[in-house]
């Protein structure tokens, strides 16, 4: 078992992450069936290879941060991104193309919010002191990061999340 250095920025361990097979299927899974936001998901692992466990303000910054985030930024873009895909580009007397390319705009401007709560997150855990841990203890602090973060956000853990959530820690950690 290996792991990234806890010095790698939280934009580049996402990117990293999520360019390995099944990631981007298992975060996917965990937002459209079960309401998870990815940026948090994917926080629970940078924390725990960073800082360990979630120390109770970085959690409650980071969990009530990322919440409003997602509601009044995130989730509006992605639901017309979507329903734009789905329905609006295809109705008369919308111009298909023309609208497209809107939705290529705003999909742009959705990668680019993500970012910028990715940003914000790392600019909290600042405050907190980093750690150089055994790669066992960094895989079990994450689980106990998503345990709580699961716990808070009103998702019930049960065996696919569990393996999505393996996923994303098998390409995070390179296990």
């Amino acid at each position: 078992m290996s792991v990234h250095t806890p010095r790698e920025g939280f934009w580049d361990f996402s990117v990293r992450t999520y360019r390995n097979p099944d990631v981007p299927e298992a975060c996917l899974d965990l937002q459209n069936c079960y309401g998870a936001d990815v940026n948090m998901v994917l926080y629970c692992c940078w924390i725990a290879l960073r800082n360990g466990l979630f120390e109770d303000t970085l959690f409650a910054a980071a969990g009530e941060f990322s919440a409003h985030w997602a509601k009044h930024v995130v989730v509006p873009l992605r639901s017309t991104r979507t329903w734009m895909k789905h329905t609006g580009c295809h109705a008369d007397p919308v111009p298909t193309g023309a609208c497209m390319k809107l939705r290529d705009k705003i999909k742009s401007v959705e990668f680019t919010a993500e970012k910028l709560q990715q940003q914000v997150l790392e600019s909290l855990a600042l405050t907190v002191t980093e750690r150089d841990a055994d790669p066992r203890q960094v895989l079990a602090d994450a689980k106990e990061n998503f345990k709580r973060y699961a716990l808070h956000a009103g998702i019930g853990i049960n065996g696919k999340i569990q393996r999505n959530f393996s996923k994303i820690t098998d390409a995070a950690f390179h296990l």
